[in-house]
């Protein structure tokens, strides 16, 4: 499946689109999916919940946009680790996911 586990159980792909947009990070939250299908390998496919933000997304010039219909592919950016996001993007993730 190519995503990573986080410490909380969740299945997430994070995305780095090198500044090409202000929300330059998008991570997709694949256990989080609208109408979900099984492809041939048994994985979950379709449109999934995510969110997309600058490096500074609690700043008053900052972005995060929260969305059900991402769907992965290149337009996103190049794939990263989470670790790779900035704390601030780590944080707003942990958030969603936890529920808080």
């Amino acid at each position: 499946m190519n995503c990573e586990r986080l410490l909380i159980k969740h299945s997430i792909k994070c995305y780095d689109n090198g500044g090409r947009t202000t929300d330059r990070y998008a991570v997709l939250y694949l256990d989080r999916r609208q109408n979900p299908t099984r492809s041939r390998g048994g994985s979950l496919s379709g449109p999934c919940q995510g969110v997309t933000m600058s490096a500074a997304p609690f700043h008053p010039h900052g972005v995060c946009l929260h969305s059900d219909t991402f769907v992965r592919g290149k337009h996103l950016g190049e794939v990263i680790r989470f670790k790779q996001l900035p704390p601030d993007c780590k944080k707003v993730v942990l958030r969603d996911l936890k529920g808080v």
